[in-house]
């Protein structure tokens, strides 16, 4: 069998190309929601404290990122094993880089920073909306660099 050789489809049900295209897509759904609504439900996002429209807009970005996944895969994958390999390598390197990671917290109203990384990349402060007293954390997308103790 040769490595280049294209996923073949079968006659009697989906075929291999179907499912893993459908698997990548709904992972890509799942993640893209997780990180979506960090973002956007939040007091600090877009849309402030309006979180039905902000869980709206993530459930479209995410319906969206996981249907061109999808396609994506699917296209690959009946190219060659060796790309749909590497699709998927590369979109896991992606989301262990640029999936939202928590890197601060402060307590309360009193700014005690209890700083853990720094961020190389993008930062930004989240706070559930609906809330008049809870944490406020900071999330980087991107590198995180963990600092010396004390």
């Amino acid at each position: 069998m040769d490595d280049e050789q294209a996923l073949e489809p079968t006659t009697d049900g989906p075929d291999a190309v179907t499912g893993v295209a459908l698997a990548v897509g709904a992972v890509g759904f799942l993640v893209t929601f997780l990180a979506a609504r960090l973002v956007l439900l939040n007091l600090d996002g877009p849309f402030g404290e309006h979180a039905l429209a902000a869980l709206l807009t993530a459930l479209a970005v995410a319906v969206g990122a996981g249907l061109t996944l999808a396609a994506l895969t699917a296209v690959v994958a009946r190219r060659s094993r060796v790309a749909l390999v590497a699709l998927l390598a590369t979109l896991t390197a992606v989301v262990v880089v640029l999936f939202p990671t928590e890197i601060d917290r402060h307590e309360s109203f009193v700014e005690r920073p209890n700083e853990r990384s720094a961020c190389r990349g993008l930062t930004f402060d989240y706070y559930p909306p609906g809330t008049m007293d809870a944490s406020s954390d900071v999330y980087c997308v991107g590198l995180e660099q963990p600092l010396p103790a004390g």
